[in-house]
């Protein structure tokens, strides 16, 4: 019989698992459970080992909360309040040992972020990262050295019982944005031309 790996079964799960909600319900998250996240975040990979990123985060009790949350879009204001905890990501621009841009810096803190969001679902929250907000007004309102540019904000929180929302935020909620085949992005030496035949291959 052959033995299942668990591994890469758990890790399938937690992908399917993954979305990003815009209806959060109250319930507070622990220190403790903030540093989980962002520990296993740590562990993605990055050119040089530079970990350019950084994060400012903010729970709804900080006094900086405000600040942060006014960087906001107002669409995104509408949506974001009632998660517990919200953040904005920002990367060094250049290598540490030398003097030279970093243009892997947010392909780098991309997957950071991939690896926090995973482990978050991991733990039963979800993480919602947006790119509707004022990267001026972020730099205003901290402060944030030259070297550092803000790139994408986020919250973390649970996600709403569908029981408790109304029929129109159920049906967004329950909508999900659907994924383009492997074959459309995986090519081989023709541009366009899939590497694989992807229609003889399953996706289970």
């Amino acid at each position: 019989m052959e033995k299942k790996n668990t591994n890469t079964d758990s890790l399938a799960k937690l992908l399917q698992k993954r979305w990003s909600p815009r209806q959060f319900d109250d319930q507070q998250i622990s220190k403790k459970t903030i540093f989980q996240i962002f520990d296993a975040g740590k562990t993605s990979m990055s050119c040089f080992n530079e970990q350019p990123w950084r994060v400012i985060l903010a729970s709804k009790d900080d006094p900086h909360y405000n600040k942060l949350f006014e960087c906001l879009t107002s669409g995104n204001q509408q949506w974001v309040q009632t998660a517990p905890f919200l953040g904005v990501v920002l990367v060094k621009k250049h290598f540490s040992k030398k003097d030279k841009e970093n243009r892997h810096r947010f392909y780098d803190s991309g997957a950071f972020m991939a690896f926090s969001t995973l482990k978050a679902v991991s733990l039963g929250l979800f993480i919602h990262q947006m790119a509707g907000f004022s990267v001026e007004k972020v730099h205003q309102n901290f402060p944030i050295p030259d070297e550092f540019e803000a790139i994408t904000c986020f919250v973390i929180g649970h996600a709403a019982n569908l029981n408790t929302l109304s029929k129109e935020q159920r049906k967004q909620e329950q909508k999900r944005s659907p994924r383009k085949p492997v074959n459309h992005f995986l090519f081989g030496d023709q541009w366009d031309e899939s590497y694989l035949d992807a229609s003889n291959i399953s996706s289970d």
